[in-house]
């Protein structure tokens, strides 16, 4: 197990937060100490996701969040420190189930519906946000319709759509302040599955071609079927004595396929000038943002991290009514 801290105050300052934010996903833990007006006192992570805690039978999730915020907590306080959970914590093998609410969903629906697990421990009160679901084109969601709500805090108006990249793509309807609809996408997985166990891991490695990315991208528009054929190719190039092919990165070629399948999927639900926003970091988002200027499309990218304290934030101040 791994943790990391960052603090603004010295070793010898107490630090009294106002509520304590919490992102608890699949393989990591973040936790943030928090002022009333939306500042950072002071974080926390953890490598105890719930797939950790649930691979340990010494471990729960009262324990491992208990141990990450103890400095955090006044023996001495007469009210519960309020902390408040998005993603993993409430699904069911988490901590306490928080029932998917269904689309279209408001903001201070999906906070109204949080649950409160039973605790011994008097000086914290714990919610645990909700997920999202949609029945006709069945999906799911957890932990990124708080970031999504994070999203139309500061982008108050929004209307048109906000792509969440990563191993499970979100692509999401925001329109007149509610979640209208939602899609996903396996993009990240397939990518992880072919390029370490499939053949194809034998083409793939860490060279890269923005330029081959891009025509990449171009191809999988002018061919939207040719989605299984175009990844043997990347093993084939290699084998059959083409130089100009044989050169191209693997990894920029399947990367190409793999999200370009999935933009040119989107592109085509879309309204012509409909808006695109990013919520993302690092290269991953910098990748969805080249493949969509392909199409002709700017998008934005927001930093996810700032965005999920503002989701968990709307959802604190109607928690505790403030």
């Amino acid at each position: 197990m791994t943790t990391s801290r960052s603090s603004e105050a010295g070793l010898s300052d107490k630090i009294s937060p106002a509520w304590i934010a919490v992102d608890w996903g699949t393989s990591n833990l973040r936790v943030w100490a928090m002022d009333d007006s939306a500042n950072i006192l002071d974080q926390a992570s953890s490598s105890q996701g719930m797939n950790a805690i649930a691979a340990d039978e010494t471990l729960s999730f009262k324990s491992v969040l208990i141990g990450l915020i103890e400095n955090w907590l006044d023996d001495g306080n007469a009210n519960r420190l309020p902390v408040i959970i998005c993603g993993m914590a409430g699904a069911k093998q988490g901590w306490l189930e928080a029932p998917y609410c269904s689309v279209p969903a408001h903001p201070a629906t999906l906070a109204a519906e949080a649950v409160t697990p039973d605790l011994d421990d008097w000086r914290i009160a714990v919610s645990i946000l909700p997920g999202l679901k949609q029945v006709d084109d069945p999906d799911v969601m957890r932990g990124e319709e708080t970031q999504l709500v994070g999203f139309m805090v500061a982008h108050p108006g929004f209307d048109g759509w906000v792509c969440l990249p990563g191993t499970h793509s979100k692509w999401a309807r925001v329109f007149d302040g509610t979640i209208s609809a939602f899609r996903t996408y396996m993009s990240g997985e397939v990518f992880a599955l072919l390029s370490s166990q499939s053949i194809l891991r034998h083409s793939v490695d860490d060279r890269w071609d923005d330029a081959v990315f891009e025509a990449t991208i171009r191809e999988t528009v002018n061919q939207p079927t040719g989605f299984l054929h175009k990844l043997f190719t990347v093993r084939a190039s290699g084998l059959v004595g083409n130089d100009r092919v044989a050169n191209e990165p693997g990894a920029a070629v399947l990367s190409g396929t793999v999200i370009g399948t999935e933009i040119a999927d989107m592109i085509g639900m879309l309204a012509p000038g409909a808006k695109i926003a990013l919520i993302g970091d690092g290269k991953l988002a910098g990748l969805y943002r080249k493949a969509l200027a392909v199409h002709g499309v700017d998008a934005d990218i927001v930093d996810s991290a700032s965005i999920t304290l503002a989701g968990l934030g709307a959802a604190y101040r109607v928690i505790h009514k403030k």
